[in-house]
């Protein structure tokens, strides 16, 4: 019998999120950037120095992620930006969605430069969420998936197998990615209905997919056979995902949100939104870059500066 290693996740900056997501260390800072979807606000914190800022954004944002010029692409609810934090701006790259039924969720790059991403319904009952790949030279394509909540993408080290999960589902999904390969999802793993839901998740360097339980107190490791190898527990219910980071890739940071929790819950919970770290003794690998043109379109805003935030560590 396989055995399952346990590990604990501490709150290295209780920033109270009302929807914390997205993730993702950027190695050339060497810091970690996340965002609160429903604050409209990106974070950026810098392990080194403790240092902790915020950036107010005009739109919400759902995910970030680096680009080869050096600024980051956004997910808005139904665009697609780039934002520039040295000049403040952000600039509109695509528009997306035509309807306000549907907002783009969760996303990352593959290792070949593409921006995969997914939607979802906003009153999480339709099952009108797909994935969308978007192109270095601007190409977005569309793959029907019919989820109610798209979540992850994650990838291999070497991009040849895809992580997707359907998160009322409750199951992870897995597609081998090639050039003359069909986009076949079959099922990697399924969640027990009394560990919550499955949201964001990532890929370590020997292929494990860890995966953020919403409603479920923890993050699982799976291997690459599907079966548990690690549980981290963490001291709030909404955990919503998970992102190697530091300078040797071996430091687990998790998200978190407040949504959906009545007062006795908040009150149980104090570090609900706040953002953890855990040791689990693997390594990740590097977040790829989207590799598309440096242009975007009209500029929406020229004031999204980040700010320090202050606050105490709370172990």
């Amino acid at each position: 019998m396989l055995s399952v290693r346990s590990h604990q996740a501490r709150c290295i900056w209780p920033m109270t999120a009302a929807l914390g997501e997205g993730p993702v260390w950027i190695d050339d800072e060497a810091a970690l950037y996340c965002v609160d979807i429903l604050g409209a606000t990106i974070f950026r914190y810098t392990p080194a120095t403790d240092q902790r800022e915020r950036c107010r954004m005009p739109v919400p944002i759902t995910t970030v992620v680096p680009t080869w010029t050096g600024d980051l692409l956004c997910a808005g609810h139904r665009d697609i930006y780039r934002f520039d934090p040295r000049a403040g701006t952000l600039s509109l790259l695509r528009h997306v969605l035509d309807t306000d039924a549907l907002r783009i969720n969760d996303g990352c790059c593959d290792s070949r430069g593409a921006f995969w991403f997914g939607t979802m319904d906003l009153a999480e009952r339709e099952p009108a969420g797909d994935f969308y790949r978007l192109a270095a030279d601007g190409a977005c394509e569309r793959i029907s998936a019919s989820f109610v909540i798209t979540n992850g993408p994650a990838f291999s080290a070497r991009t040849d197998t895809g992580y997707f999960v359907d998160t009322v589902g409750r199951r992870i999904l897995r597609t081998k990615l090639g050039s003359n390969d069909p986009f076949a999802l079959r099922q990697f793993a399924l969640i027990a209905e009394d560990q919550g839901y499955p949201d964001g998740i990532a890929v370590d360097a020997e292929g494990g997919v860890w995966c953020a339980h919403f409603g479920g107190a923890r993050v699982t490791r799976f291997d690459a056979a599907g079966r548990v190898t690690d549980v981290i527990h963490l001291p709030v219910s909404n955990v919503t995902k998970c992102a190697f980071g530091g300078e040797h890739l071996d430091r687990l940071f998790i998200t978190t949100a407040r949504k959906g929790l009545g007062e006795d819950a908040l009150a149980s919970q104090p570090l609900a939104g706040g953002l953890f770290v855990a040791e689990v003794g693997r390594r990740g690998v590097a977040a790829s870059r989207y590799r598309g043109a440096a242009m975007a379109g009209e500029t929406t805003s020229r004031t999204c500066f980040f700010e320090s935030s202050q606050g105490i560590v709370t172990s």
